[in-house]
């Protein structure tokens, strides 16, 4: 059983809760003893203060009164105002800065690490080892790398005079000038 607050209590025996709470709040306390005698108390409390309140002293001015706490407020801004401006509250606590950093920054540095991967040119061995079947040819119509079933044809369409040059590690080029645009183009293929 959860038992209502003490200012809830409070509350209702002064008859200042709404409608909904009120009635919720007189059940249980028709079912708590403890509660019951709790609500009791604070009404009793009630009615004595309105006892206390109702013998004010006679001839009390109540316009000086209001106007010396409106002084003592003021005499304590003023102090305030004395003693300097209040320190600038602090930034963000470092956690926090982390926090609101993290999703910007995790994926830029992912990308970053990433692109680094990627972008890491694996050495090349000095020349790839001659596999059976492996062909390197110059033919009127381009050069041809033929290695078992498969084949890349580099055509020269159009050219006039190709020149190839051929060398011990297994590569071929090709110069020609292209006779519709005069552009010189160099092929290398290598193995």
């Amino acid at each position: 059983m959860t038992h209502p607050a003490e200012t809830t209590l409070a509350l209702m025996a002064g008859g200042e809760l709404g409608v909904w709470t009120r009635w919720r709040v007189s059940r249980h306390i028709a079912n708590c003893p403890r509660c019951r005698r709790r609500s009791e108390a604070y009404a009793a409390s009630r009615q004595r203060l309105q006892l206390t309140v109702s013998e004010m002293p006679e001839g009390v001015n109540w316009e000086r009164l209001a106007a010396e706490m409106k002084a003592n407020v003021r005499v304590g801004l003023a102090a305030g105002a004395c003693v300097g401006p209040a320190e600038p509250p602090l930034g963000r606590p470092r956690w926090q800065k982390i926090v609101i950093l993290t999703p910007v920054v995790v994926p830029v540095v992912a990308l970053l690490l990433l692109g680094v991967w990627l972008g890491i040119s694996r050495p090349r061995a000095g020349g790839a080892a001659w596999v059976d079947g492996t062909l390197i040819e110059a033919t009127s119509g381009g050069i041809e790398l033929r290695q078992g079933d498969r084949m890349l044809s580099l055509r020269q369409p159009g050219a006039g005079a190709v020149t190839y040059a051929v060398n011990a590690q297994g590569t071929i080029g090709a110069r020609y000038v292209d006779a519709d645009t005069g552009q010189v183009t160099i092929h290398n293929v290598y193995e």
